[in-house]
């Protein structure tokens, strides 16, 4: 596989494949491990650095990449998800800092190379935004139909009051 290809499919496997494959396993009803956001961001970055930058992980990279990525998208995908604001959050504040690996390639002279993986990753960044469309207009629909029962309650409130009034007042 050529090196801007390599480099996609890098990207691709966290932030495409993976959750796909945790899609696919909790429809089997098997649950990966679900860990503390906090947790997982740093050691999903750091997992992928590594995985990227050092030679020595080559081999084994898809296979870290691919595990790692189910870890990172359980907060967001697992059976103990984050709030919407939290994944919405968690998504958009690690997606740079898994861009990171990327940048440093370019650093280093690969711009294509480090173009590739950050393009490769940017699935995460539609994600979020997806998902604060989403969060955005559920929170208008719930705003929506509160004051629409307010005044609607309003109104039967209005309606009893003069009632009462026009019976008192016989």
């Amino acid at each position: 596989m050529n090196h801007l290809a390599h480099m996609a499919v890098d990207g691709l496997l966290v932030s495409v494949l993976a959750p796909l494959l945790l899609m696919l396993l909790r429809a089997l009803r098997v649950e990966p491990p679900t860990l503390p956001a906090v947790v997982v961001a740093p050691g999903v970055v750091l997992l992928h650095a590594a995985a990227v930058l050092l030679p020595a992980l080559a081999g084994a990279a898809p296979v870290l990449l691919l595990a790692g990525g189910v870890l990172f998208w359980t907060p967001v995908l697992g059976r103990r998800r984050l709030s919407p604001a939290g994944r919405i959050v968690y998504l958009f504040a690690t997606m740079p800092a898994l861009d990171l690996p990327g940048v440093w390639l370019v650093a280093r002279g690969d711009g294509p190379g480090g173009i590739a993986m950050v393009l490769g990753m940017l699935p995460i960044g539609l994600t979020a935004l997806g998902l604060a469309w989403r969060w955005t207009a559920e929170e208008e629909r719930t705003a929506a139909a509160d004051a629409a029962a307010h005044v609607g309650h309003g109104a039967v409130g209005g309606a009893t009051r003069e009632t009462t009034h026009g019976r008192t007042g016989s």
